[in-house]
């Protein structure tokens, strides 16, 4: 299955994610983003073997996992970035 496959990050600017499959059968995908200063901000999510295995629409449930955390990511690195530039107070 695809999704239980290991994917390397990108190096591309802006949002960059992977897929890491652990010798236990776990899925960890991870998300990273930098904002204007080069920090790194990152979110993880562990799938388990057993979650993997139990659920038939694990992959659509992983894609709406991993879509609001993208976009979380987003505002946080956003409201870092606004932060830094002054805009916010």
């Amino acid at each position: 299955m695809r999704h239980q496959l290991q994917r390397q990050p990108k190096k591309t600017a802006g949002f960059s994610w992977g897929r890491f499959v652990a010798p236990d059968g776990s899925v960890i995908y991870r998300l990273f983003r930098r904002d204007q200063r080069g920090a790194l901000h990152y979110f993880m999510r562990v799938y388990t073997a057993e979650e993997l295995n139990a659920d038939p629409r694990i992959r659509v449930r992983i894609a709406h996992e991993i879509h609001r955390a993208r976009h979380a990511l987003r505002d946080q690195v956003d409201d870092v970035d606004l932060a830094l530039m002054g805009v916010t107070q």
